[in-house]
């Protein structure tokens, strides 16, 4: 187990694993359960329920109106994102519990709009509450965030870096065997994609790219979550191509293209005095390219008494 902590006021310490000599590493998990029945899969198409690929129309209403029927839904439900298209939406929170397993196959693309707005809790797509789901489709998220990132307190030297903070392009919070695979995620405003609070998860095959002088583009983040595995991706970003942060364990990353960017970190840990832990993590088969770093461990500064 790796444990990391930074500590004020008292003595602390990193601890190696407690495991016996012959335990490496805990069991990697098998991945997600099988989601569907496709015998008697439902297929819901976002333009049946009012989407517009126009380019100018947000298209939140029509996404939820699919997303409600599929999630009240007592049969396995897809909801499709037709090919060859491209819907703009301002933001969108996918909420459950739902009734049944549910899929969302993004065959075209979902795009922000391209200029600055408030996204409640800074988080442009979100997906929360949901278990048996899976999101793939070989299509595109792409967060135009070329605005933001000009506006961004680390280009803009003098404005102030808690001014409209950038949103998260792709949010899954509190999931349960989830599998996200065959995606592109372009150009986000800020993290690409973050893991929050899930178990039991598989990201794989996914194609994650932003400037290297994007700030704060994080490929995929990966905090609080349990048995996720990060599988045969490439990642080109302006920041972490992974990072792992507090709460976190089994975790494997393998076969991952990573750069340019700053390499696979853990951390930062033990920020505002506080014990933070990670455990059980595995990077395997990475191959990096025009990084700032490889493999790293980020802590807070602490006292050593």
């Amino acid at each position: 187990m790796l444990c990391c902590s930074s500590c004020y006021g008292r003595k602390c310490r990193c601890r190696t694993s407690r495991h016996s000599p012959k335990t490496r590493h805990a069991k990697t998990p098998a991945g997600p359960r099988p989601l569907h029945d496709y015998t008697k899969e439902q297929v819901l198409n976002v333009q049946d329920f009012g989407a517009k690929a126009d380019g100018k129309s947000d298209n939140f209403q029509a996404f939820k109106k699919a997303w409600d029927k599929a999630c009240a839904s007592l049969v396995s439900t897809k909801i499709l994102v037709p090919k060859d298209k491209t819907y703009y939406v301002k933001h969108i929170n996918f909420t459950g519990p739902c009734r049944s397993s549910i899929s969302m196959e993004i065959q075209g693309t979902v795009r922000s709009f391209p200029e600055m707005y408030d996204i409640p809790r800074r988080l442009w797509i979100m997906f929360e509450d949901v278990r048996n789901m899976g999101v793939f489709g070989g299509g595109t998220i792409d967060g135009n965030g070329e605005v933001w990132w000009a506006n961004s307190c680390k280009i803009k030297k003098t404005k102030p870096c808690q001014s409209q903070s950038a949103p998260t392009a792709l949010t899954f919070k509190n999931c349960t065997n989830l599998r996200v695979s065959n995606l592109k995620l372009v150009n986000a405003q800020q993290m690409q994609v973050n893991f929050q609070d899930c178990n039991d998860v598989e990201a794989s095959k996914l194609l994650v790219v932003a400037p290297a002088e994007s700030p704060n583009t994080d490929g995929i983040h990966i905090t609080r979550t349990t048995n996720i595995n990060v599988l045969d991706s490439e990642i080109r970003t302006g920041d972490d191509c992974v990072s792992i942060v507090n709460g976190s364990r089994n975790v494997e990353v393998r076969n991952i293209v990573c750069g340019p960017g700053h390499g696979i970190s853990i951390g930062s840990l033990g920020e505002d005095n506080s014990e933070h832990y990670v455990s059980d993590i595995s990077v395997k088969g990475v191959k990096m390219t025009g990084t700032t770093n490889g493999v790293r461990i980020k802590t807070w500064q602490g006292i050593l008494r």
